[in-house]
């Protein structure tokens, strides 16, 4: 197998011996020309050079504050940890904080006292106002309100259309789009006062329709075109909104337990083509008994 390092040295070769070909030709034939395209190429390389070693600049996070939805782990857990390193304060929403959940526990652990955790069922009409009104008291000391809103929290369930339950329709759409607006609206008056930023973490199921994942591509479309409409009203408020569109990080987001993903290979090999009759089909009752346990 090529190795993509390697590819892009062999092209790369290609090209400036093509180029430099080219300025040779160009130096013979239409002098002009060969001091134009040598200007352009050197103005190029030094521009690069100018982004390379100019010094980056990094929000400074002293006396911001951050709430996050979903740090019982995954991107949520970790994006806690890495904003309370650089100096945030960090309200952590998670799902367990009032019942010894072991993300909760950890962060606690190993963060600073810049980072409390908060209890949060994004579902929970009453949990969300508690917590709104905990970041409140606790905001940094001459804070507007909230420097970002990150809408984090999510579940995904797998199914195809015919097996999946309304219910379990109505559960997905809950916590990935109801929640994410449910949240929002709560704390877009404290994010309007700091001009901050509303990061929602979609998904790029929101943009195509993966395979035995129609309710979790339809829940994230929602949540894609909630965020560009949000985005036109808040600009006029000065905030930001901004979309994260990840792939492909369901192990490591935890957002699909071992036992779960292990149910769902099983399912997926009972489900195979009409072609193939030594193999049995999960029917429709079946399935439902499935992904209602889940």
């Amino acid at each position: 197998m090529l190795n993509p390092l390697h590819v892009f040295y062999t092209a790369s070769l290609v090209g400036i011996s093509a180029f430099s070909g080219l300025l040779l030709l160009l130096y013979h034939c239409a002098p002009v020309l060969y001091y134009l395209a040598s200007g352009i190429l050197l103005g190029s390389v030094g521009y690069c050079l100018v982004l390379y070693l100019a010094p980056k600049s990094r929000v400074n996070g002293n006396g911001k504050a951050v709430f996050i939805t979903g740090c019982d782990s995954g991107f949520g857990f970790g994006l806690a940890k890495r904003l309370d390193s650089l100096g945030f304060t960090v309200f952590a929403g998670c799902l367990l904080a009032d019942s010894g959940g072991e993300g909760a526990k950890k962060l606690r652990a190993e963060c600073s006292s810049r980072l409390s955790t908060v209890q949060i069922d994004v579902t929970d009409d009453g949990q969300v106002k508690a917590a709104v009104q905990q970041v409140k008291d606790r905001l940094p000391t001459g804070s507007k309100g909230l420097y970002a809103l990150v809408n984090n929290a999510g579940i995904w369930q797998p199914g195809e259309t015919e097996w999946v339950s309304l219910a379990t329709y109505r559960r997905v759409m809950e916590v990935n789009t109801f929640g994410t607006v449910r949240v929002t609206k709560a704390f877009l008056p404290l994010i309007r006062r700091a001009k901050g930023r509303v990061v929602n973490i979609s998904s790029v199921a929101g943009l195509y329709v993966a395979a035995m994942a129609g309710v979790y591509c339809m829940a994230k479309a929602a949540l894609e075109f909630f965020s560009d409409a949000l985005r036109h009203e808040m600009h006029k408020w000065g905030v930001k909104v901004v979309i994260v569109e990840p792939g492909s990080f369901g192990p490591s987001t935890n957002i699909l337990l071992p036992n779960v993903y292990k149910q769902y290979i099983e399912v997926m090999s009972d489900a195979v083509t009409l072609s193939d009759p030594s193999h049995r089909y999960l029917v429709g009752a079946d399935f439902e008994d499935y992904i209602t346990t889940m």
